[in-house]
């Protein structure tokens, strides 16, 4: 453990120096995050042109992209799964199969990775170092722990047998090589390990954390003048969404909240601009993408937030004023 933490105090203290001379992440910051297809810059200036910061995928979007976004002013966070293989990536061939766990419930085409794995390390080193090369200011690393809620075990989900010693080992090790690049980095869900590496990251994103009641997990973090980016799925996504709780309710005070639909397309509502659904044009794109949660079904009578009950195979939500969570079947 001792180790662990010199080597955590040693990113840190690195991370620090190099954030000062790369992008810089404040709370509250207003942000865009599109991975279904890419930000069509032909059209500049692009809506929403308030939101300095904007999250894009890392395979997908052109280095003409990025820079635009760049000479516009933009901070650009560059997204990718570091804790699955995703059967449509161009490197998906360099997976050893005896790195690969089981196949994501709701995500046929994705494996869980054996995360302490060297040849595992390597992939994502090499994605790291392509999101320097291709000009981004930080990476948005997903998966790097195991993410659905009333789950104390990682083995379970993964077939892999991780612990949350393991996810906190990576994401060191994840931190550490961002660095060298003068990136920044960020910590996706991964709720269990967020205390321990606060330190390593400079900013959060989060889905669903209103929805599924962990929102005030964040309140140190925040505090400490760190972005929280928050994406909540109201179904359906339109004008009245931002009336629901989850722009409304103090637990979201300080979170940049966006509302978006589940294919994380260009469409997107913003708490603070009066119901309008804002559409950045979008061009391309090949990649597969969705919530790095399940995608939760709404079934029985609607309320005004979206949000009634939800089911995966083994897991039931259920949300009601002042209570939520996960069950299992």
């Amino acid at each position: 453990m001792f180790p662990v933490l010199l080597s955590l105090l040693w990113v840190a203290l690195l991370t620090g120096r190099t954030l000062a001379q790369n992008a810089t992440f404040t709370r509250g910051q207003k942000f865009q995050i599109i991975l279904l297809g890419v930000p069509d810059v032909s059209k500049m200036p692009l809506p929403p042109t308030d939101a300095p910061v904007w999250d894009v995928d890392l395979f997908d979007t052109p280095v003409t992209t990025i820079s635009a976004l760049k000479k516009a002013g933009k901070t650009v966070i560059c997204y990718f799964s570091a804790g699955t293989a995703e059967n449509w990536r161009d490197d998906y061939g360099g997976f050893a199969a005896a790195d690969l766990g089981k196949v994501l419930p709701e995500w046929s085409n994705e494996k869980w990775v054996k995360t302490g794995s060297q040849g595992i390390r390597n992939i994502m080193a090499k994605r790291i170092k392509l999101a320097a090369d291709k000009g981004c200011d930080a990476i948005d690393p997903d998966n790097t722990a195991n993410s659905l809620p009333q789950m104390d075990t990682y083995q379970n989900e993964s077939g892999l047998s991780l612990t949350p010693a393991d996810a906190i080992s990576y994401l060191t090790f994840l931190a550490a090589t961002a660095t060298t690049h003068s990136l920044s980095i960020g910590l996706k869900n991964s709720l269990s390990i967020l205390p321990s590496v606060s330190p390593l990251i400079d900013f959060a994103v989060n889905e669903q954390c209103f929805q599924l009641g962990e929102c005030t997990a964040y309140t140190t973090f925040l505090a400490s003048n760190k972005p929280v980016f928050n994406i909540e799925y109201p179904q359906p996504l339109n004008a009245a969404s931002v009336q629901g709780s989850a722009c409304r309710n103090p637990v979201v005070d300080g979170m940049s909240t966006v509302l978006k639909d589940l294919t994380l397309d260009g469409r997107t509502v913003y708490c603070d601009g009066g119901g309008v659904v804002v559409d950045t044009p979008t061009v391309g794109g090949s990649s597969s993408p969705r919530p790095s949660r399940p995608p939760m079904p709404v079934y029985g009578d609607a309320q005004s937030d979206g949000y009634v009950y939800a089911e995966t195979d083994e897991y039931i939500y259920a949300a009601t004023d002042g209570c939520a969570g996960w069950w299992r079947v």
